[in-house]
């Protein structure tokens, strides 16, 4: 009855692992641009969808114009209510997205441009949101960089206390 059971806990861990090798949880990916982040938004939700991951659009949902710190608010106020899950930012360059986006103690935005920036950003600096800019990367390289964000876990060690310092911002203000 032992063996079964590890049998059936060992299937339903193999089950979340998807066609990327990834293992995937039932967390969420939150998602948000502003109008120049749109169409590339749009792409790399399919792509999460694909690896199978569960997409909160939070908007926008047109290429009209809107004011990108009003989306960065919006993964602000999500990862305060889900604090294990990430989130990504796209706008036209990625700049003002990932400093509005960095505003909230709660975010630690990276701007990424490829996928060793992606990863150095979980691994070091425990990045909870993505921010890329949608007019200065390919969608080959914003896919890339979705992956190894997603895959890269956080070093910890040496890191830890670093990290803890950017909380302590927070504090003194």
């Amino acid at each position: 009855m032992f063996f079964v059971a590890c049998l059936l806990n060992l299937c339903k861990i193999i089950a979340k692992i998807n066609r990327y090798g990834v293992f995937v949880s039932e967390k969420k990916i939150a998602l948000a641009s502003d109008h120049g982040g749109f169409e590339l938004k749009a792409i790399l939700a399919e792509h999460l969808r694909a690896m199978g991951f569960s997409v909160a659009d939070l908007g926008t949902n047109s290429g009209e114009s809107v004011d990108y710190p009003d989306y960065a608010a919006k993964i602000g106020e999500w990862i305060s209510g889900n604090p294990t899950d990430m989130g990504i930012l796209i706008c036209g360059s990625g700049i003002g997205i990932s400093i509005a986006a960095n505003r909230n103690s709660q975010i630690r935005a990276a701007l990424c441009h490829d996928g060793l920036s992606a990863s150095l950003s979980r691994q070091h600096n425990n990045a909870n949101v993505l921010c890329l800019g949608a007019r200065l990367i390919g969608v080959d390289s914003a896919k890339d960089c979705v992956n190894k964000f997603l895959n890269t876990e956080f070093e910890g060690g040496r890191h830890t206390a670093r990290v803890e310092k950017l909380s302590d911002f927070i504090k003194k203000e």
